[in-house]
């Protein structure tokens, strides 16, 4: 049953925000005018909720603390961000006409390190601000996702945003429609760190860019922020039909930690105003931005098209008939699922030169919204060269990537253990040889959410029951002078025989199904 609660300085209310969010039923929460001093998390619900002032104005109901990053926080560490006066962990949460304001002041405190002080927080997906007043200096709002491979969308609406260095930043999928963002002295207005692979990042529009007193030309539009000099944070920030105050520079754009704002994904369209200027560098490709478009992934992912996308390497690669009997498993995908797959797996690849070779970023752009996407690697990645991804730092980090890639555009990713090679023990025991890399693949599922086919051990399974000798069939081991494509023969305990490729697929075929992600 749908909750309301009343907060208050009354004796018949709740005294704080803090004890109405502690009831899991809560659906409503109704904020009676008033100061309240509070550092407050919502944490995932099991219902949408609604915090509110009672008043519809939102200065009425101010909601405040005052922690740096610096700070401790009582393990004796600093507290980072969060320090987030409010901090959105849930989805399905609407802020409305509210004041939420971090009120550290670090020109009260001259000299202190870590002088960023965050207000508003998001973490969640399908947050909505309307009409609220976000206060602070330094990283004011931060439009956030609990990891890399995380899409969250986030929706502001008739808002006041108050700072000046990068305060308004993150890797989400926003949209700041309407409202205020006001400049409090020289900076940058926006800092985003969105993934490479997400084609949404922050969109201004018919936002009213102000900065009272400043002197002309003083804040820039943003610049790109890298977090830990990640160099795949390609920032992406567009304003669209935004009036434009003098002190916004005409040099909108600035380079942040090394990084040329060149690189990352910055625009304007149908500015006007003081500020405007016509002819202003930046990156194209503004054109038919509107809030609609840019949230398109808010209701989650749309119905399945059918289709599966596989991206992989020689084990998955499709083959002409003059290399027969070498046969991919995503070649006959099609055979066990009934359903249209489109194999982009490439002979050779590791998760590294798949990403280096532009070989997904071709993949992502022929992305549905409903398709699967099939992410395995694992077999090139150990081998010294270019094509070398750490099993530690960036085989996992590649992985990522095709997972946010599918996410930003409606796909659900799938990550693959790698098919195991053919080996045996002189006990006649079926064994691994991709050490670490499969535990790594399961830890990122696990970790972020992602659906997974252990094929690692379900392959190696099914090499055990065919047995040493028997599992030669599904495998190259080819005599001389049978098949034209190897005429010397070939003893390969890697690539797969057509045998073989269908029993892979059916293998993932039979997990799709388990998963509830095939239609048939």
């Amino acid at each position: 049953m749908p909750s309301t609660l009343t907060v208050g300085d009354d004796a018949d209310l709740l005294p704080d925000i803090a004890t109405a969010l502690a009831d899991p039923d809560a659906t409503e929460i109704v904020v009676r005018p008033g100061r309240y001093v509070e550092h407050l998390r919502i944490e995932p619900r099991r219902a949408p909720l609604t915090i509110r002032s009672s008043t519809g104005r939102a200065e009425d109901v101010v909601v405040t603390f005052d922690l740096r990053q610096g700070d401790r926080d009582r393990t004796g560490l600093p507290h980072g961000q969060a320090c987030a006066t409010v901090t959105v962990a849930a989805d399905d949460v609407t802020l409305a006409d509210l004041t939420v304001e971090n009120a550290f002041d670090r020109f009260a405190n001259p000299g202190l390190p870590d002088s960023q002080a965050i207000a508003l927080r998001t973490l969640g997906d399908r947050v909505r601000i309307e009409r609220c007043h976000l206060l602070g200096r330094q990283d004011t709002l931060l439009l956030d996702a609990p990891g890399w491979s995380d899409v969250r969308h986030v929706h502001l609406r008739d808002c006041l945003i108050t700072g000046d260095v990068d305060f308004v930043y993150g890797r989400a999928t926003a949209v700041v429609e309407g409202g205020e963002v006001r400049s409090t002295g020289p900076g940058w207005i926006s800092a985003p760190s969105t993934a490479r692979e997400n084609p949404r990042g922050f969109l201004f529009s018919g936002v009213r860019l102000t900065g009272p007193g400043l002197e002309p030309g003083s804040v820039r539009l943003g610049r790109p922020w890298h977090p830990g000099g990640k160099p795949d944070a390609v920032g992406q920030a567009w304003f669209v039909d935004c009036h434009l105050g003098e002190h916004v520079a005409p040099d909108a754009w600035d380079d942040m930690g090394g990084f040329s704002w060149r690189e990352a994904r910055f625009g304007e369209r149908g500015s006007t105003g003081p500020g405007a200027a016509p002819g202003r560098p930046g990156i194209p490709g503004t054109a038919g931005a509107t809030p609609g478009e840019w949230l398109a992934g808010w209701d989650g992912p749309p119905a399945p098209t059918g289709r599966i996308v596989v991206v992989s390497d020689s084990t998955a690669s499709e083959y002409p008939p003059e290399r027969a009997p070498r046969t991919g498993w995503g070649q006959v995908l099609h055979e066990l699922t009934g359903t249209e797959v489109l194999d982009l797996a490439v002979s050779g690849a590791s998760s590294r030169s798949f990403l280096e070779s532009g070989a997904l970023d071709d993949a992502l752009a022929r992305l549905l919204p409903g398709d699967l996407l099939l992410v395995q690697f694992g077999h090139n990645d150990p081998k010294e060269g270019e094509r070398f991804a750490d099993v530690h730092r960036a085989y996992p980090a590649n992985l990522r990537r095709a997972v946010v890639g599918a996410r930003a555009r409606g796909a659900t990713p799938v990550l693959l253990t790698p098919v195991e090679r053919r080996c045996f023990d002189e006990r006649g025991r079926a064994r691994s040889t991709h050490g670490g890399y499969p535990s790594a693949v399961r830890a990122l599922a696990a970790r972020d959410g992602v659906a997974l086919v252990d094929l690692t051990a379900a392959s190696r399974a099914l090499w055990q029951q065919q047995g040493a000798e028997g599992s030669k069939a599904s495998f190259l081991w080819l005599e001389p002078g049978r098949w034209p494509g190897f005429p010397d023969g070939e003893r390969d305990d890697t690539h797969l025989s057509a045998a073989g490729a269908r029993a892979v697929a059916g293998l993932v075929a039979s997990r799709l199904r388990v998963l509830g992600l095939l239609r048939s």
